[in-house]
């Protein structure tokens, strides 16, 4: 990636011509968001080395608590190591599957890491808390600034025809097993890692596991349902009944088994 510094929005607002105004953008960027989707299948086909600059250049530029920056990336390409961390990943699951039996973990993405050409493995510099006011939880900022990161890379991937998904460990044994793997220093947190690569789309369809994810997951709550202006509105409040409904529902990770009554 060459020295020079990429220009902020301002600078690309301004310089846009004068048939592209504002709102263009608004359109780009809600279509972006409304088509991207978590893909857990993913051809091998190899993702050049400047495109993945390309993500992280807009990674980077993510908000961050008191703009703490508390991220860094390595970026695992070797097949070998990709295996590696996806079976570091993935032994979550033995423990998980006895301690929640109802969660679907068929729609998990840590199995299927090695499937992408490119892992980004995000660090969080524990070092950078010293930047947050104590009165708070400076680990909690500290992930949402990381939580920030991955959304910024993730939309970047799809500006470019990339397919991402959201892995994540904090901590525990494969999190430590993944730390030796790849030489990372224990200031750093490994709390998330990002599939990169171009989708398998016949592959995601025929995946029996999948299809909660491709039934549910473009579907979002309404707006008018989650706005409330100036108070919230009480008589539109979600009942505990209806979250309950909602979560089994809507959510790719609670699914209900056909055998299943009365829950």
């Amino acid at each position: 990636m060459s020295g020079a510094s990429a220009p902020d929005s301002a600078d690309v607002m301004s310089n846009l011509p004068a048939e592209h105004p504002p709102q263009l953008a608004y359109e780009s960027l809600r279509a972006l968001v409304a088509g991207r989707r978590s893909v857990r299948r993913f051809r091998p086909d190899a993702v050049p080395r400047e495109t993945i600059e390309k993500i992280l250049d807009v990674a980077r530029l993510a908000p961050s608590a008191g703009n703490s920056q508390p991220w860094e990336f390595v970026i695992v390409t070797d097949a070998a190591t990709r295996t590696r961390v996806a079976r570091a990943a993935a032994s979550l699951f033995s423990a998980g599957r006895k301690h929640d039996p109802d969660f679907n973990w068929s729609v998990s993405v840590q199995p299927f890491l090695a499937q992408a050409p490119v892992l980004i493995v995000v660090l969080g510099d524990k070092r950078v808390i010293a930047a947050y006011p104590s009165i708070l939880r400076g680990n909690v900022l500290m992930r949402q600034s990381l939580s920030n990161c991955v959304l910024a890379l993730q939309l970047a991937a799809a500006s470019l025809g990339l397919a991402t998904a959201w892995g994540t460990l904090q901590g525990g044994s494969p999190e430590t097993e993944i730390r030796t793997l790849l030489g990372v220093p224990d200031v750093f947190t490994i709390d998330h890692i990002v599939p990169v690569g171009y989708a398998d789309d016949q592959e995601g369809a025929r995946a029996a596991a999948l299809a909660p994810a491709r039934e549910r997951a473009a579907r979002r709550r309404p707006l008018d349902a989650i706005v409330h202006w100036d108070r919230y509105a009480a008589e539109r409040a979600r009942s505990d009944e209806d979250v309950e409904q909602f979560i089994w529902s809507e959510t790719v990770t609670r699914v209900r088994r056909e055998h299943e009554t009365g829950r």
